[in-house]
């Protein structure tokens, strides 16, 4: 009786693990077929660099205002050039979409030879602190939504020890015009 018992949970393990392994297959052939895989150049946007720049010179640039303008290549290469610079972050191929109403984000994730394709729709508004907030519209991820949202607020928390802060930000087909001040 207990070499039977033993068969059958060995083979309970097997059918299990094949079971699990046909489950990723399936689920990594699905998303790959969505992903993006356009290649963005590693490019920091000029005007992020300046004002990184500005803020960083020896001078007190306290209260003055600034202004970017960036387009969704320029998005999508300034993410780019981020990656390269942190290769430990598993995201590649950011596809970007701006328009009046939200922001549309997909790219491709890589754990070991598995890849996911994920994406999220947010709705970015400024908060009178001069912050920002981000209301997600709708998030394809292959973990568990809240904690994506959760991640998300802690790295907006973050923001508050930015040395800028946001007046307004004008969201259009394929551009955002920010606008804030230097703390």
């Amino acid at each position: 009786m207990k070499k039977l018992f033993a068969r059958l949970q060995s083979v309970n393990v097997w059918i299990a693990f094949i079971l699990v392994a046909m489950n990723i297959i399936a689920w990594q052939s699905i998303s790959i077929d969505k992903c993006p895989t356009h290649e963005s150049e590693p490019i920091r946007d000029p005007e992020v660099v300046s004002l990184l720049e500005h803020i960083r010179s020896e001078e007190d640039h306290s209260g003055e205002d600034w202004i970017i303008t960036l387009t969704e290549q320029e998005a999508e290469e300034t993410i780019t050039w981020y990656l390269h610079r942190y290769p430990q972050i598993p995201f590649a191929y950011p596809d970007v979409t701006i328009t009046p109403d939200y922001v549309d984000g997909t790219g491709k994730i890589q754990f070991g030879v598995i890849s996911y394709c994920v994406g999220a729709k947010v709705q970015v508004t400024l908060l009178e602190n001069g912050l920002p907030y981000v209301k997600i519209l709708d998030l394809s991820v292959p973990i568990p939504n809240q904690l994506v949202e959760d991640e998300l607020q802690k790295q907006l928390r973050r923001a508050e020890s930015l040395p800028v802060r946001f007046d307004s930000a004008e969201w259009s087909n394929g551009i955002v015009v920010v606008k804030g001040y230097i703390r």
